[in-house]
């Protein structure tokens, strides 16, 4: 990540929001590098919106800075500031065809007729829409309407683009089509992007950061597999992804790695915070796909039960109940002969690489 003032697009400082006694936003603080994909990602209410809101100027910030190259925003309103917002519901104009709906912007801005079409022009070559160029909003598929969106967004060249979950009105396959669409758009504009959503998925597939927000606070901040590799607390741990979470005792050191005993007795080789004394009670993170199962109960190390086996195509996700009153969750591809291999009832033994678990800090 780049540190010197020039390359930071969006620098927040201590930022809190207040609406009357309640605390929207809490001492938030990060830096967005110009020419980023950072997204803000976290549940309904964790604040994201409102950071996302008062870099665009729609809300005033109750302390703190926020600085857009450098520049800091207080009083400026969202008219003057170099940025741009794409909503969840795309707010074309339906009277406009999308030509016209592209070029309001630049209009606004007293561009010339001529300069005017060749920015409209090169903007729906980037969102695909040439074709399209005459129909109005009614006539466009979601998707459709969506590109048409992002097109009037950047056709005035702000410096950043904030996108408040854009994607989410769209069906499943769509959204995943459009992940791929959007990244490509960001580097192929070099625009900075601040993209809000509560989808992990999407987080994970399109940001180069990430920050995970949780009651107003900023969990963590990190590049997708460290965000998920890494995760600091439970919070970012079981909101990214699916997670087993165990009660473990500290038992000693050996080969660089924590050794944690589960409770029943089985000792567990973990990455992660750094090391209490001897008998300390942590919590360790285990992720479904980093646990192996296997025909032979005692090849493992670890022995159970399948109470529960769903196919999911790709994978199958097991539920097993451990010896000593644990269960955990499994998750395991799908190849060939060995599809869906295991079955409820089945005694299994299960194998837990060394490094897989990781500590928790809290």
């Amino acid at each position: 990540m780049a540190t010197d003032k020039q390359s930071i697009a969006v620098e927040i400082r201590n930022v809190g929001k207040r609406f009357g006694d309640f605390v929207a936003l809490s001492s938030a603080s990060l830096s967005i590098p110009d020419n980023e994909f950072f997204t803000l990602l976290g549940p309904s209410g964790c604040g994201k919106t409102t950071l996302l809101r008062l870099i665009a100027g729609f809300e005033d910030v109750s302390e703190g800075q926020i600085l857009l190259y450098g520049q800091e925003l207080e009083g400026l309103p969202p008219h003057k500031r170099p940025v741009n917002t794409v909503f969840q519901h795309y707010a074309l104009f339906p009277h406009m065809t999308v030509s016209e709906n592209v070029a309001f912007g630049l209009r606004m801005k007293g561009f010339d007729k001529s300069r005017i079409n060749e920015t409209v022009q090169r903007m729906l070559g980037l969102v695909h829409l040439e074709k399209l160029a005459d129909r109005r909003p009614h006539q466009l598929s979601g998707g459709q309407q969506q590109r048409a969106a992002l097109a009037r967004a950047i056709a005035p060249g702000p410096k950043v683009l904030l996108l408040d979950e854009p994607l989410s009105a769209l069906d499943l396959k769509l959204r995943q089509a459009m992940r791929l669409e959007l990244k490509q758009l960001q580097k192929d504009t070099g625009i900075t992007f601040v993209f809000v959503t509560h989808d992990q998925e999407e987080a994970l597939a399109m940001s180069d950061r990430i920050a995970v927000m949780s009651d107003g606070t900023i969990q963590q901040t990190g590049d997708a597999r460290e965000i998920y590799d890494n995760p600091l607390n439970r919070f970012v741990a079981n909101f990214i992804g699916e997670a087993n979470f165990i009660d473990a005792e500290l038992a000693g050191k050996a080969d660089g790695l924590c050794q944690y005993r589960l409770p029943n007795g089985h000792i567990v080789s973990c990455g992660g915070a750094a090391p209490a004394p001897s008998g300390s009670k942590r919590v360790i993170l285990l992720r479904p796909e980093k646990i192996g199962l296997i025909a032979d109960p005692q090849a493992g190390g670890l022995e159970g039960v399948v109470s529960q086996a769903v196919y999911l195509g790709t994978d199958t996700q097991y539920r097993v109940k451990i010896d000593g009153g644990m269960s955990l969750l499994v998750r395991c591809q799908n190849f060939g002969s060995d599809m869906s291999r295991f079955r409820t009832g089945d005694r299994v033994g299960l194998r837990i690489e060394d490094g897989a678990a990781r500590v928790l800090a809290d």
